[in-house]
């Protein structure tokens, strides 16, 4: 979730797409979590076209969302251009990816559990920002490889993102019940892990591949030509690749070819989601004057709307969310539907206000903060290095979303 600083100027058309895309996942992502958590089962009937067109759409939210993220880190990454150990990107990157990791446990506490020591099961499920986080780890970590290697960056990310997707129906397989549960959540959904690094970070080194290509190539990305790459290779991956799958399988009589043909959603919503990218890579190069820029916004604060939704419609701190207070999949379509433009009307006046309720935050809670540091600081004396450590982590307040 590495944040994009991009404004709607003809100079920077090339990276538009890339917070448009974001945005589109991210307000797809608020209205999909809403109306699932809400919508009652009666009416999930897959052959009403509405529920069905909703249910697709709902789908591709994540594969989105995984692979845009991989493609402005990577670009961002590169960008920077200084050596390894010089770059910020790669120092924020490996903050960023513990960060994401921490805060994916933190949004799943309940404040009044913990005061009594106790954790529920669903505290150390893994979830999206767990995958981010550990995809911007192997992102950092395959370009410290390929460092001294030209050309090796993009092989990396392309064998291991195809790695991961291949990986997927071989750990489904599995009997991981020898491992603590801590570390089962991370391969198998069977104990209520939503998302598992294998495959979902596959997706993200993917995109990173992308990343990689818009950083090499970026006047070609000024054209319509990517988009009509993007969208032919997508719609090629849609209506072709589970008998590619077939086919290699064939060929190779390798049986991990024939379990993803069988069960082909990776590389099908691969498909769809270079659809998408193509389309919105032509929508920034014609109508980039006209993209409001609290569009663009909102998709460089994906962190901050994805911790606030998280606490917000499912009430994890306090244990009283928007699902507990309506009840559990309980309204009809209408007062769903209506309840999710509501929700999204909300965050979108949240990013709009996100600047001065920042700086309230500032005010009123950096001087306590100070305060509270150095009053540790004089009860528990630290060493130099340890205290300068504390002194910075200080000043990155979490509301404060810096990348």
């Amino acid at each position: 979730m590495e944040q994009a600083a991009t404004n709607a100027q003809p100079t920077s058309k090339r990276l538009i797409f890339i917070d448009a895309l974001r945005a589109f996942a991210i307000l797809m992502m608020l209205q999909g979590h809403f109306v699932d958590s809400l919508l009652a089962e009666v009416y999930r009937v897959p052959e009403s076209a509405v529920y069905s067109t909703w249910f697709f759409m709902r789908g591709l939210t994540a594969p989105i969302f995984f692979t845009s993220s991989g493609i402005i880190f990577v670009f961002l990454l590169l960008k920077d251009g200084r050596p390894l150990g010089e770059n910020i990107r790669v120092k924020k990157g490996l903050r960023r990816g513990i960060m994401l990791i921490a805060l994916g446990y933190i949004l799943k506490l309940n404040i009044f559990a913990l005061l009594l020591l106790r954790f529920y099961d669903s505290f150390i499920t893994v979830d999206v920002l767990h995958c981010i986080g550990i995809a911007i780890l192997l992102l950092v970590g395959n370009y410290a490889i390929s460092w001294k290697v030209p050309g090796l960056f993009p092989i990396l990310l392309v064998v291991g993102g195809m790695s991961l997707f291949a990986l997927s129906p071989v750990m489904a397989k599995v009997d991981w019940t020898f491992l603590p549960v801590l570390f089962q959540n991370f391969v198998t959904n069977a104990n209520g892990s939503v998302f598992t690094p294998i495959p979902w970070v596959g997706f993200t080194l993917l995109g990173g591949l992308l990343g990689w290509h818009i950083h090499r190539h970026t006047s070609w990305y000024l054209s319509i030509w990517p988009g009509v790459a993007l969208m032919l290779t997508g719609i090629w991956m849609h209506y072709s690749s589970t008998q590619g799958l077939r086919n290699l399988y064939e060929v190779t009589h390798f049986s991990i070819f024939a379990e993803l043909s069988n069960n082909n959603w990776l590389f099908w919503r691969l498909g769809h989601v270079l659809i998408v990218i193509a389309i919105f890579t032509w929508g920034a190069q014609l109508f980039y004057r006209y993209i409001p820029k609290l569009f663009l916004t909102i998709g460089g604060e994906t962190l901050t709307i994805y911790s606030v939704h998280y606490v917000l419609l499912y009430g994890t701190w306090t244990g009283i969310g928007i699902v507990r207070l309506v009840g559990y999949r309980s309204l009809g379509p209408i007062p769903a539907a209506i309840g999710a433009v509501l929700f999204v009307v909300a965050f979108i006046l949240l990013v709009y206000y996100l600047e001065p309720i920042r700086a309230w935050l500032d005010r009123v809670f950096y001087p306590r903060i100070t305060y509270l540091w150095h009053e540790l600081y004089k009860r528990f004396p630290l060493s130099h290095r340890r205290a300068q450590f504390f002194r910075r982590l200080s000043r990155r307040a979490w509301w404060q979303n810096r990348s």
